[in-house]
């Protein structure tokens, strides 16, 4: 059997369902293979103003409006109560030392918020991919896209139309032939490897694995700390309602709560100092994470894994790179092009931002020889975003030793997302590389930065007014205001 498309795409998470949804609105014919079946578990599952606002702008421009719902907290808890979903106000950041309680202060020096919205009715939220993926794949054929699960893709290769790729559903041959070709495969990365794409993960800065599971029984946070005498009335938002990030010598720990009682947390280290623990499980390993951290184990104390049949799962070396990420008939989605870390939820946004740059290409150059230009930019844009989001989390990889200097070099993120997030909601010129990331003075600025996090003649007070100073063209939200105490109250 022979399945005929312009748009194969590998992979129906919310990447790949979005990417049909938004080609079959412009008039071309998609389908989409998945090795697997919804509903499954995922990972990459903290929302930020910006992945909304481009969700939002992709709704309206290409008639979908049941995603609109989607874009904030309260609308998509109203209208899809039955998808499962978090509340996420902003970003919580709490160091941590190793065998020691987490020690409230008065002066919050040890801890950061960053509000990402005014209340619930404008929120971000945390997906449950495995509620949210199905969503969206179910769209998808709602909207008469062919969506093929349980079929393996065996082999790719070219012919005079575009691509041919061979494929096996239940023992049954079957040929999809296709023009263009979008691999959403995530970390499979199908087509990047059937393509023999380089391998550039070397250039990454970034090194770090992960031990995680989704939970139930977890303490809220700031019950620990209030009780310990943390003063909550001067955050900005309840700080569980957030990503909430603990951060210590070595690594952080991610705790994302949704509204079925299911938190979704896991750890994510640097390898070459916490290297995989030969002959212990990752259950092992995580008990005894825990036990290294006092407070957070008391957080965790009555928690029990839910997902992976009760077990927690441990990953190998999370960063991925492949160049190029598109060519003349073929384009990776970012996800699969490369991944850093889900230090400040980065992953959903970047998604998002490469589905816009495909499906404008497509509107404008769709059957011209124009579309491989828009190609070549899109993997330029993609490949100065992934340095720039691995230079800000690396640089906070340094940082974590010495939290000033991470919060520091969080204000990169920060004031680059914040003032990202106003531009589309206010002016109607095309978007911006993600983060200002093709901005050469802010990356030169980054990367002095970088590099002076390890140099002992550069205070912290020196680093911080240098941040402060490089980021005052995009520094709307009065970032790295001293007097605020590290803490962010919502100002677009």
């Amino acid at each position: 059997m022979t399945i005929d498309s312009d748009l194969l795409i590998i992979g129906s998470g919310f990447g790949g369902s979005l990417t049909a949804l938004v080609a079959k609105q412009i008039g071309l014919r998609p389908v989409v293979i998945d090795r697997g079946r919804h509903p499954r578990f995922a990972i990459g599952e903290s929302t930020t103003p910006l992945a909304n606002l481009v969700l939002e702008g992709l709704a309206r421009r290409y008639g979908l409006p049941r995603l609109l719902p989607l874009t904030n907290y309260a609308s998509f808890r109203a209208t899809y109560p039955e998808v499962m979903r978090g509340l996420k106000r902003g970003f919580s950041y709490f160091a941590q030392q190793m065998d020691e309680p987490f020690k409230p202060r008065n002066d919050h020096a040890n801890e950061l918020l960053v509000a990402a919205s005014h209340g619930e009715a404008d929120a971000d939220t945390h997906w449950l991919r495995a509620d949210v993926d199905q969503f969206l794949a179910r769209e998808a054929v709602n909207a008469r896209v062919p969506l093929f699960e349980e079929t393996h893709p065996e082999s790719l290769r070219r012919d005079d139309i575009g691509w041919v790729v061979e494929a096996m559903r239940e023992g049954e041959p079957l040929r999809f032939r296709t023009k263009f070709l979008v691999d959403a495969s995530g970390e499979g990365a199908w087509v990047a490897r059937q393509l023999g794409l380089s391998d550039a993960t070397a250039t990454l800065h970034t090194h770090s694995r992960a031990v995680f599971a989704h939970f139930t029984g977890v303490m809220p946070w700031e019950t620990i700390y209030r009780r310990d005498g943390g003063n909550a009335a001067d955050h900005p938002f309840p700080c569980d309602a957030a990503a909430l990030h603990h951060v210590f010598d070595g690594g952080w720990m991610y705790v994302l709560p949704f509204d079925n009682g299911v938190t979704s947390a896991g750890f994510s280290l640097d390898p070459r100092q916490s290297p995989e623990p030969q002959g212990m499980s990752p259950d092992d390993e995580w008990g005894a994470l825990l036990r290294r951290f006092p407070s957070i184990a008391e957080q965790f104390a009555q928690a029990v894994p839910v997902s992976h049949g009760g077990h927690l799962v441990r990953s190998r070396r999370l960063q991925r790179r492949f160049t190029p990420a598109a060519g003349s008939n073929w384009a990776l989605l970012p996800h699969v092009a490369g991944f850093i870390d889900a230090l400040h939820s980065t992953g959903i946004a970047l998604t998002m931002f490469g589905i816009e740059r495909l499906a404008a290409a497509w509107e404008r150059h769709w059957n011209h020889p124009e579309l491989a230009t828009d190609m070549a930019e899109y993997d330029r844009l993609f490949q100065a975003e992934l340095s720039f989001v691995d230079l800000i989390v690396a640089g906070c990889y340094r940082g974590f030793r010495d939290f000033p200097r991470m919060v520091a070099m969080t204000m990169f993120y920060f004031a680059t997302a914040i003032w990202s997030e106003h531009r589309r909601r206010n002016t109607t010129e095309a978007p911006r590389g993600f983060l200002c990331g093709d901005d050469p003075a802010l990356r030169a600025a980054l990367e002095w930065s970088y590099q002076a996090l390890h140099d002992p003649t550069v205070s912290t007070d020196d680093l911080t007014a240098f941040v402060t100073s490089a980021i005052a063209p995009v520094n709307i939200a009065g970032l790295c205001d001293a007097g605020k105490k590290n803490m962010y109250p919502y100002m677009v």
